[in-house]
C-alpha cells in the first residue's frame, strides 16, 4: 500500500481520467481505474477515492445534492483551481502526463512526413488544422451530462457530439472547459 503523498504526475493523471468518467462509475471495480492505477503505482482503490474527493470540488456534482468525499488534500484543491484558471495549459499537462505513463509518444503518432514519399495512385496525405484536445473536450461534456444529450435525453454515445457554448473561435481560455459544452 503506498502512503506517500500523490506527486504532479499521478495528480494531473488522476484529474485527465476524472474528467472521462462518469461519477457514477467512479469505483476500484471500472477497468479505468484499474489501468490507470497500475499506471501510475496506486491502487485501484485510492485511486477511486481520489476521483470521489475530486468530485467534492467540482460544483457541478456538488449542484445535484451528490457530495463525494469529503476528503480533498490541498493539492486536489490547487490542482482544481490551477485546471479552472486555465484549461488549455492544464489539458496540454495532463495529457502529456498520461501519455507518459501509457507510453504514448505525441512525436511518433504524427502522420507521415514531408520527406515521406507515397506512391500511391489516388491517395495523398494532408495536412489540416485540427483542434488540439477536442476528443477530451467531447469526453468530458459527455461525462459531465451522464453520457446523454441535455435536451433530447439521447443516451447513444455514438449519436452524441459536444458543442462549444461559446464558440472555440472566440474564447480561447475556455475551449476545453466542459462547462463551456452541451
Amino acid at each position: 500500500m503506498n502512503h506517500l503523498q500523490w506527486n504532479r504526475k499521478q495528480l494531473l493523471v488522476a484529474f485527465a481520467l476524472y474528467t472521462q468518467v462518469p461519477f457514477g462509475r467512479l469505483h476500484a471495480r471500472n477497468p479505468d481505474i484499474i489501468k490507470h492505477a497500475e499506471l501510475i503505482g496506486r491502487t485501484p482503490s485510492a485511486l477511486a477515492m481520489k476521483l470521489v474527493n475530486i468530485a467534492s470540488l467540482d460544483p457541478v456534482i456538488t449542484s445535484t445534492g451528490r457530495s463525494g468525499l469529503k476528503s480533498a488534500s490541498k493539492a486536489d484543491k490547487a490542482m482544481w483551481e490551477e485546471m479552472n484558471s486555465d484549461w488549455e495549459i492544464f489539458w496540454k499537462e495532463s495529457q502529456v502526463a498520461v501519455d507518459s505513463v501509457t507510453g504514448i509518444d505525441a512525436k511518433k503518432t504524427n502522420a507521415i512526413s514531408d520527406n515521406q514519399a507515397s506512391y500511391l495512385a489516388d491517395d495523398k496525405m494532408a495536412f489540416a488544422s485540427v483542434r488540439h484536445g477536442q476528443d477530451s473536450f467531447r469526453k468530458a461534456v459527455l461525462c459531465a451530462y451522464n453520457v446523454q444529450c441535455c435536451i433530447t435525453g439521447i443516451d447513444n454515445p455514438k449519436l452524441l457530439i459536444a458543442s462549444h457554448i461559446i464558440p472555440w473561435a472566440k474564447d480561447k481560455k475556455n475551449r476545453l472547459n466542459p462547462c463551456n459544452g452541451l
